[in-house]
């Protein structure tokens, strides 16, 4: 591997999409680069639990042969993305984490997101590590074992697209698809200094074969860049006969103004947020005041909410396995067995009690956006706690955290949104006092995933995060 190829690797998508455009690069140099750097990562991030080196470097052959003859088939020709292997990809084997699912054939047909990449000449070379059935905020499976944090190896990359993020702040390729049920993409792009974007449920299409948690659940592209995020759904937002959901209406003419802010860091008693980053959002809030922004401050009480969100997702677990057999169930982690035997056993009116607060919590968000255009929180309370134990040790909940594995708990600003399916985006904010980074959280109304685009590239193209942290 030449430095100079390697060099290519940190670079964005847009970045590779202008060089191979100059001739300046070829797809296939820096897909052979890519798997050069990759090919021990067992012994490194451990972000990758697939690797397919001919695989790559013949769709970036293909990819070469377009840009010398002129013909490049979109944004993201050439350009290197990984796949969490929670979604299939032909000839790849989709584990889900699991040892449940040893000896699994490979997919036969690429998911609709994948066969989207494909279409816009993507180069597909591995699938990322994932959490068991993507059910935990952490980066560790019994599968795959631990997957680390470039930025702080001792520290968790998040979860459960963890191997996604871990390679993109690695600076092993620009993009990788992710899933977020509950936070999933905005978590470890957050502990990972990185932009992540669950758009619009249905905005990138997933397949037939649905699993229980499917109306929560988003696919979408982890970056180092919002324009990355941008291109990526570009490529991939677009409707799908395989998926109902993507079946709707995408073009949206309305008037541009200015758009009216609401920001929220109190999310109910004991969040655990970090002095630094409350202090962030209040400065970048008082920023764009001053720009002629109309701000509000909202509160909202999404840590009393999250016990009930938590009781509905142990029985969504428990409804994911209840057909495995004693045999199967016996080999998953014992943390997920015991949290299928609680979902199991929560009544009909604790169910449904549960139903009826989340339903009233989407009406609160509901009412809110009718007076504001973007909603802006932390979108984790502070930076990566260590592999494992879900929060710092210093959070006011700890014990209880751990003992429940509630990391909806632990994590209160993404989970709502999956509820009410509307576009949310992380991207880096500050450092809290550990000094590792921390996202800000821009939500949009649904179906308006170009509002947080839009924003959130404005904020990265200026001085507003710098200047508001001195204000």
């Amino acid at each position: 591997m030449s430095a100079a190829d390697s060099a290519w690797l940190s670079k964005t998508a847009a970045e590779l999409h202008e060089a191979y455009r100059a001739r300046a690069l070829s797809p296939l140099d820096l897909a052979t680069a890519l798997m050069e750097a990759v090919a021990d990562d067992a012994r490194d991030l451990n972000a990758f639990c697939v690797l397919d080196r001919d695989a790559a470097l013949r769709d970036a052959e293909a990819s070469a042969r377009r840009w010398r003859s002129g013909t490049p088939i979109g944004p993201l020709d050439g350009v290197p993305v990984s796949i969490k292997d929670l979604v299939d990809v032909a000839g790849w084997p989709t584990r889900r984490g699991s040892n449940m699912t040893a000896g699994a054939a490979p997919a036969a047909a690429d998911a609709p997101s994948v066969a989207l990449l494909r279409q816009g000449g993507a180069v597909l070379f591995g699938k990322t590590t994932t959490t068991e059935f993507g059910w935990l905020a952490d980066s560790e499976s019994p599968y795959t074992g631990i997957t680390r944090n470039p930025l702080a190896p001792d520290r968790s990359a998040g979860g459960s697209s963890m191997g996604a993020a871990a390679h993109v702040a690695r600076g092993w390729g620009p993009l990788a698809l992710g899933s977020d049920a509950g936070g999933s993409i905005r978590i470890p792009a957050s502990y990972c200094g990185l932009v992540g974007l669950k758009p619009t449920f249905g905005a990138v299409p997933s397949g037939p074969r649905l699993s229980a948690f499917a109306e929560y659940a988003h696919l979408g592209p982890i970056a180092r860049t919002v324009a990355d995020c941008r291109l990526a759904l570009q490529v991939m937002g677009r409707p799908h006969l395989l998926d109902p959901h993507s079946l709707y209406a995408r073009a949206q003419d309305l008037p541009p103004r200015r758009p009216a802010i609401g920001y929220l860091t109190d999310a109910g008693p004991d969040t655990g947020l970090d002095p630094l980053v409350e202090s962030a959002i209040e400065a970048l809030a008082e920023r764009l005041g001053r720009k002629g922004h109309a701000v509000v401050r909202l509160r909202m009480d999404w840590m009393s909410l999250a016990a009930n969100a938590w009781a509905l997702w142990e029985n969504r677990l428990y409804e994911s396995f209840v057909d495995a057999t004693p045999a199967q169930r016996a080999l998953l982690d014992p943390r997920l067995q015991q949290l299928c035997e609680r979902g199991g056993a929560h009544g009909a009116e604790r169910l449904a009690r549960a139903r009826n607060q989340l339903r009233e919590a989407s009406t609160q968000l509901t009412l809110a956006f009718a007076d504001v255009d973007l909603l802006l929180t932390p979108a984790s309370p502070a930076g990566a706690p260590r592999v494992g134990a879900l929060c710092a040790d210093s959070h006011p909940l700890r014990d209880r955290i751990r003992q429940t594995f509630n990391w909806q708990l632990a994590n209160p600003y993404t989970f709502p949104f999956n509820l009410t399916q509307q576009p949310a985006l992380s991207m880096p904010l500050a450092t809290d006092a550990d000094g590792l980074p921390v996202g800000l959280q821009i939500v949009g109304r649904k179906y308006r995933d170009d509002d947080v685009l839009d924003f959130a590239q404005t904020l990265e193209s200026t001085r507003l995060f710098q200047e508001s942290e001195h204000a």
